[in-house]
């Protein structure tokens, strides 16, 4: 029985235990395993915690998945909010002590802390020896939306792995994006129990805004922790925008938490926008001591060009300030230091500054040294700011001019006043007036040497500027006039400005302008140019004038500027536009066209000139998606404005008419175009007879799609047909195909071109396709020219025969082969040209035998070429040798009334012509061959000898070697000499070679030899007499006139001798006639014979005036004296009366120089 009592009892107590469990199981389960649970367990556990917990809604279960809306807790000031939380646990962790997280995900967390207390610091109280926890706590990913700190967001986006924690903790890798934009990744590592080690790394990387100073796109760097939270080693490297390797220590145990931190960085350029690059020295920078007393020092180097600077600091943090012992930039020729205090609140700062600047750092173009002295000093608290004349003075020279410049800055019931003086060279600028809160300052500019400011700038300016309004919106008022301006090369000759209340706002605004000629180089590209302007930024009037040549443009605007989402925006109209050419005539605007203009967004309306009944319009618009629309036409444009340009001996007649269009996105529109004329007719009056060209049909047509052109060109007219299709990219590398037909039947139409060839004839066919590049094109055919012919009267020759034919090939470069005929000789051209690369390379060779270049009465000649040109086209090289085997030279002697031009003589009416052509050089040798015959001037010879003919790019030709005289005679005193000896030495200039001529005359009844010397140069000849045997000038000069002594001459022939030895006396003693005519202030003396006899006469002449010239000779042999007197009435009608101890006379001389 008991036993079967004990049986029961075990039974009933399993029971009891069993139910126990299940009631203890199921509690558990309706508490962690149900929401109603776990929201009653929260409410019990909220009652135990400090503060105010709140709760807005409980999803799911512990013992699952957990979701958790607006949460909210409040304790002493300090609020957190929370408004999502998401947990997936893993209960069965808690069986092996730790609470595991599959996913931890938490939404915006919000913290908002009290204003800092006035507390002990919180490092004096320690840290615990244990921050372990009573369990661990496992988190797979972990994920914050973002952490804001009172309403500012220090996190975004973080996402963490693998975290762990109970007596140690570790991260597998975080990686977030914090403030400023910084993303940040990171691990880390260490013990939760005393000495607490950590160990972790942090690589950070931060988008840089763009800057025009700055050329960096991101900062980026990785920092390294180990150590204890008592004492933190530190390691840090900069890689970007520079490289900072920084190292050292932070003691947080330490109430005065000391630092201690080492930078230091290689030499490398620093990534600034400077006119001269500008690079950093290997340097440090030390930061060491308690955080709020911390000692910063540091050296380097700055180098600019072949400048470097030594840069050093010296500094400490003060309680709420600064103290700058030094920084000092030093070369060891400049120096620059400063020093002072800073406090930060209130705000206040005593400064220094002085020492010598290198101007040249700051700009290549402004080399110089300035000594320099400032200082300032001031306060800011409680929004009033209290400044002290604070004052900079510059001293110095700056381009090799001298420099001051002094200004003076002092605050005056909370405006700011400035005063300042700056004079460089010759210029000088002040200003004087308040720049805060509003700007009333008065400004005078007095600039009569801008050369010495700036290398590429000329000229002079001056003016008033007055400054006035707000801060941000200022206003100007004032004049400007400026007088030969000029920028590298190009020139304004004037500029005249007034303008009233310039700037942003709603004030009524004057501007005019008004400027000289604007010329680049020599090339003139305005006459005139006016400007007026009159309204507010809101509604305004503008008119423009311009003149240039013929060319007259005068327009009109109106309009309002407004901001458009912070953007500024013109919007208005254009009108009364008139375009008036001397030839073409006037052109007017038929109606007002509107116009837009921003930054986004630009538009036009047909915009249409009219000059009845032709019309050209243009009208477009670009929108804010980058959409163009443009389109072009030519109505009825007659051809004849275009006889107009090309000048009085072209007809042209018939019209153009064409259209063209564009739209799509800018970056790749589509567009046509097309251009046809209609009965065009082109004639030219020549001295033969009139020529006319019938052009039946001209157009032009092409496509653009894909950044491809494609385009077609028809000619058809009575000599000419010509069709060519192309297909191209916009880019002039981009690949080109295309094919060319063409036929001129007769080379006629080329005499409209020139004058210097006469019956031109032949015909020319090409047919060839082309490939390559626009840059590179390759043409594979051929271009013919056969049966060619012309005259070339300035020569007197015909070249007939001329052939031509080019040849292309797929490999890109022309074969040239040609000939023509000259007279009995035969001219040949052979050789390459290569468009592969550009500029084209050329290769050609000219050779031929017997080449009659020249058949007129006064000059026949015959030439052997042989002469290559190579090169290319930006440097071409013309050598060889050039042989004249014969020639027969008598040119066209000038009367002998006629006078050479004096070189001191300027024709000022006269305007050279500016030549660029191809930048040829010259290396020839030039031969004379035995049959060169010269008669002119009284040389009759036989010439000979070698020259090499030199000539660089766009530089005069240099001559060098020497024509020999083989024999013949020259004509002098009236009598015909044979030339002995006879040379022409080159040297230099071809127009001015030297003389070494001897011609002499034999008497072999008298067994004498007489003759004369020239030397010196063409320009400027020496003569001299000699004579064997030597005897007297005097009768050296009877021998070489008369054939006899002086004693058996007759009395005409004495007078001849005596005036040759005259004259020839004053030729020696030109310098001492010239001296002569100064001190008695005339402006001829000579030797010649007077108006009544043939005797030898001095003669004196004066210009009295424009017209009036006065002649006074006195005879060397008699006592006759005549004065005459020349009024001239025109260039070629003339008075003349002379008067003289024998006669009287008034005549009236008629001129004309035949040519």
């Amino acid at each position: 029985m008991i036993k079967r009592t004990l049986k029961r009892f075990s039974v009933g107590l399993l029971g009891v235990l069993f139910s126990l469990i299940l009631m203890v199981v199921l509690t558990t389960w309706l508490l962690l395993g149900t929401a109603t649970g776990n929201r009653w367990l929260l409410g019990q556990v909220s009652a135990w915690i400090p503060g105010d917990l709140q709760v807005e809604d409980w999803q799911g279960s512990l013992l699952d998945r957990v979701t958790v809306t607006g949460v909210h807790y409040q304790l002493d000031g300090v609020s957190v909010t929370l408004d999502r939380l998401e947990a997936e646990l893993v209960p069965a962790s808690l069986t092996r002590g730790w609470l595991e997280f599959t996913t931890l995900s938490l939404g915006d967390l919000r913290l908002s802390l009290p204003p800092d207390p006035k507390t002990e610091d919180t490092a004096t109280a320690g840290l615990p020896d244990s921050l372990a926890l009573p369990l661990g706590v496992r988190i797979d990913t972990l994920t914050l939306a973002s952490l804001r700190l009172n309403d500012t967001q220090l996190v975004s986006g973080l996402d963490a792995r693998q975290l762990a924690a109970w007596r140690r903790f570790q991260l597998a890798s975080l990686t977030t994006r914090t403030v400023a934009d910084i993303s940040v990744e990171a691990t880390a590592q260490g013990s939760l129990a005393a000495p607490m080690e950590i160990q972790g790394q942090a690589r950070w990387q931060m988008p840089l805004a763009e800057n025009e100073t700055l050329n960096a796109q991101k900062a980026a760097g990785q920092l390294n922790i180990r150590g204890s939270l008592s004492t933190l080693i530190l390691d840090h490297e900069l890689s970007a925008p520079v490289q900072i390797h920084s190292q050292g220590e932070w003691q947080l145990a330490d109430p005065e938490r000391p630092l201690a931190l080492e930078h230091q960085w290689p030499a490398q350029p620093l990534p600034l926008v400077l006119p001269q690059p500008l690079s950093v020295g290997d340097g440090r920078l030390t930061t060491r001591g308690p955080l709020a007393t911390l000692q910063i020092t540091g050296e380097s180097r700055l180098s600019s060009g072949d400048k470097t600077v030594h840069l050093s600091l010296n500094s400490q943090l003060t309680h709420g300030g600064l103290a700058l012992q030094q920084l000092q930039l030093d070369d060891g020729e400049q120096q620059l230091a400063g020093h002072g205090e800073l406090q930060f609140s209130p705000l206040s700062w005593d400064l220094e500054l002085e020492g010598k600047l290198d101007t040249g750092l700051l700009h290549p173009h402004f080399p110089g040294q300035l000594n320099v002295k400032g200082n300032s000093q001031g306060t800011h608290a409680d929004g009033q700011w209290q400044l002290s004349p604070s004052r900079l003075e510059l001293a110095g020279r700056v381009r090799q001019q001298p420099l001051t410049a002094t200004t003076t800055v002092a605050s005056r019931q909370q405006g700011l006043q400035l005063e300042s003086n700056i004079r460089w060279g010759d210029n000088r600028l002040t200003g004087r007036g308040a720049i805060l809160p509003d700007w009333s300052l008065d400004t005078t500019l007095a600039l009569p040497r801008l050369d010495q400011l700036y290398p590429d700038i000329q000229g002079q300016l001056s003016g008033q500027v007055q400054i006035r309004g707000p801060l941000a919106t200022p206003h100007l008022t004032g004049t400007l006039n400026g007088r030969q301006l000029g920028w590298q090369d190009w020139s304004l000759a004037s500029l005249q400005t007034r303008f009233r209340a310039l700037g942003p706002g709603a004030q009524t605004m004057m501007l005019e302008l008004n400027t000289g000629t604007l010329q680049q180089g020599n090339s003139e590209q305005l006459a005139t140019a006016q400007l007026s302007l009159n309204g507010t930024l809101a509604d305004h009037r503008a008119t423009a004038r311009f003149r240039r040549d013929d060319v007259r443009l005068e327009t009109g605007l109106r309009g309002s500027l407004v901001s458009l989402h912070n953007a500024p925006r013109w919007e208005g109209s254009l009108s009364d536009t008139s375009l008036v050419h001397a030839q073409l005539g006037r052109w007017q605007q038929s109606r007002d066209t509107s116009l837009v203009l921003s930054a986004t967004e630009q538009s036009l309306s047909a915009f249409c000139l009219e000059q009845a009944p032709s019309q050209l319009c243009l009208e477009g618009k670009r929108d804010d998606a980058n959409q163009v629309h443009v389109r072009a036409s030519v109505d009825a444009l007659p051809l004849a404005l275009a006889g107009a340009l090309l000048g009085p001996d072209f007809t042209v007649q018939g019209n153009l008419n064409g259209d063209a269009s564009l739209q799509g996105p800018l970056e790749n529109p589509a567009g046509q175009f097309q251009l046809q004329t209609d009965n065009a007719r082109l004639a030219v009056r020549t001295p033969d007879t009139p020529q006319e060209l019938v052009i039946e049909q001209l157009s032009m047509k092409g496509q653009l799609q894909d950044q491809r052109l494609t385009s077609e060109l028809t000619l058809v007219s009575d000599l000419a047909s010509a069709n060519a299709s192309l297909e191209h990219g916009l880019d002039a590398n981009g690949p080109l195909s295309g094919q060319v037909a063409f036929q001129l039947t007769s080379l006629s139409p080329l005499a409209l071109l020139t004058t210097d060839l006469r019956e031109i004839s032949g015909q020319v066919r090409g047919d060839f396709a082309l490939a390559g590049t626009l840059r590179q094109p390759l043409m594979d055919g051929n271009i013919r020219l056969h049966n060619g012919s012309a005259l070339v009267p300035a020569l007197g020759v015909a070249v007939t025969n001329l052939q031509m034919d080019v040849q292309g090939s797929p490999r890109g470069q022309l074969d040239v082969n040609g000939s023509a005929t000259l007279g009995e000789g035969t001219l040949t051209l052979t050789g390459t040209l290569d468009p592969r690369e550009w500029p084209a390379t050329v290769n050609l060779s000219l050779d031929g035998q017997r080449l009659r270049v020249a058949d007129r009465p006064d000059a026949r000649v015959l030439l052997n070429p042989s002469l290559t040109l190579k090169g290319d086209l930006d440097e071409l090289q013309l050598g060889g040798k050039l042989t004249i085997p014969e020639a027969e030279i008598q040119p066209t002697e000038l009367p002998e009334g006629a006078v050479t031009v004096s070189q001191d003589q300027v024709l000022v009416h006269q305007e050279g012509k500016q030549q660029s052509g191809l930048p040829l050089g010259i290396d020839v040798i030039v031969n004379l061959g035995d049959k060169v015959h010269f008669k002119g001037f009284g040389l009759d010879a036989m010439l000979g000898g070698t020259l090499q003919v030199n000539q660089q790019p766009q530089q005069p030709p240099q001559l060098n070697g020497e024509l020999v005289i083989r024999e013949g005679r020259y004509r002098a005193y009236g009598q015909n000499l044979a030339i002995s000896d006879g040379q022409l030495i080159f040297q230099g200039p071809p127009d001015n070679p030297g003389l070494d001529i001897r011609a002499i005359r034999k008497i072999p009844s008298e067994n004498v030899v007489v003759g004369v010397q020239l030397s010196g140069t063409l320009q400027a000849p020496e003569a001299s007499l000699f004579s064997e045997p030597g005897m007297e000038q005097s009768q050296a000069m009877s021998y070489l006139l008369t054939g006899r002594p002086l004693e058996r001459g007759s009395k005409g022939d004495n007078n001849r001798i005596a005036q040759a030895l005259a004259l020839y006396g004053l030729e020696k003693g030109s310098g001492v006639t010239e001296k002569l005519g100064d001190k008695l202030g005339v402006d001829e003396i000579s030797v010649g014979s007077d108006w009544e006899t043939d005797d030898a006469a001095l003669m004196l002449g004066k210009q009295l005036s424009d017209r009036l010239y006065l002649t006074y000779a006195v005879g060397l042999f008699d006592a006759v004296s005549t004065v005459m007197l020349r009024y001239t009435l025109t260039r070629q009608l003339h008075l003349e009366a002379r008067s003289s101890t024998r006669a009287n006379s008034l005549d009236l001389i008629w001129e004309k120089e035949l040519q």
